[in-house]
């Protein structure tokens, strides 16, 4: 299994990050890797789309566990391979938030899951330091 955690904190609104999530067509504006998103239907637990990304490839998901202006999670599966993108926003006083993104891949060779997970990871520290700038 591959795990990954990225925290950034800053004065955020919480209205401006959610609309940065919620609006999957906006995450091509805080995630440089992605070229588009396309959602069926609202930004509800287990609603489902699809990420394409500027490398050419495409991603299936599934939302899970959306909890408005706290978290969500998008989940997609590659053969046996599962791959889990958390997002979690934590108020810690009236001028300070934390945003949070993991993610877990579970299901492959270990070697197999380290590499992906090292290429999935490699821009989240700059895509979050991005959205933290959009949601002042």
């Amino acid at each position: 299994m591959f795990k990954f955690k990225f925290s950034v904190t800053g004065n955020i609104q919480l209205e401006k990050v959610w609309q940065l999530y919620s609006n999957v067509s906006e995450w091509s504006k805080w995630d440089s890797d992605i070229k588009s998103v396309i959602l069926e239907g609202d930004f509800v637990t287990d609603n489902a789309g699809v990420i394409k990304i500027k490398n050419g490839q495409s991603l299936d998901f599934t939302l899970k566990d959306v909890n408005k202006l706290q978290s969500f999670t998008n989940v997609s599966h590659l053969g046996a391979i599962t791959i889990e993108f958390g997002h979690f926003i934590k108020t810690n006083s009236s001028e300070n938030s934390t945003i949070t993104h993991t993610v877990t891949i579970s299901g492959g060779d270990e070697k197999q899951m380290e590499n992906m997970g090292k290429e999935i990871t490699a821009n989240i520290p700059e895509s979050m330091k991005q959205l933290l700038s959009l949601s002042k």
